[in-house]
């Protein structure tokens, strides 16, 4: 897959994260993209410019990177995950390093260099 196909499934599955329509996602931009022009980056027909990654994660709750990322399995990982394991991952993302090390050990996960 090349690169306009990568961010065009990332912006397809940040979409339906969030529940919307192409159409739904080209009225929340405000009128700034049609319905059409989204289906093409998310098709990987047309390459999404960065200010239209700006201006859609808005609507999408998410950061233009998240839009432009390549990593498309971490993507799709995160778009299976509910709120819940959201939160929870962030609690252990803020959560002080012993704690964090103590919970890789119950998970017997090595720890990251």
């Amino acid at each position: 897959m090349n690169l306009k196909g990568k961010i065009g499934l990332n912006l397809k599955i940040l979409r339906e994260r969030k529940g919307l329509s192409l159409r739904a996602l080209a009225e929340a931009s405000g009128g700034l993209y049609s319905a059409s022009r989204l289906g093409n980056y998310e098709q990987g027909t047309r390459m999404l410019p960065l200010d239209c990654a700006i201006n859609l994660a808005g609507p999408l709750d998410c950061s233009p990177s998240d839009i432009l990322m390549t990593n498309i399995k971490a993507t799709e990982m995160l778009s299976t995950l509910n709120d819940d394991h959201l939160e929870l991952l962030q609690a252990i993302i803020e959560a002080p390093e012993e704690l964090q090390a103590g919970i890789r050990r119950l998970l017997n996960v090595p720890e990251s260099e």
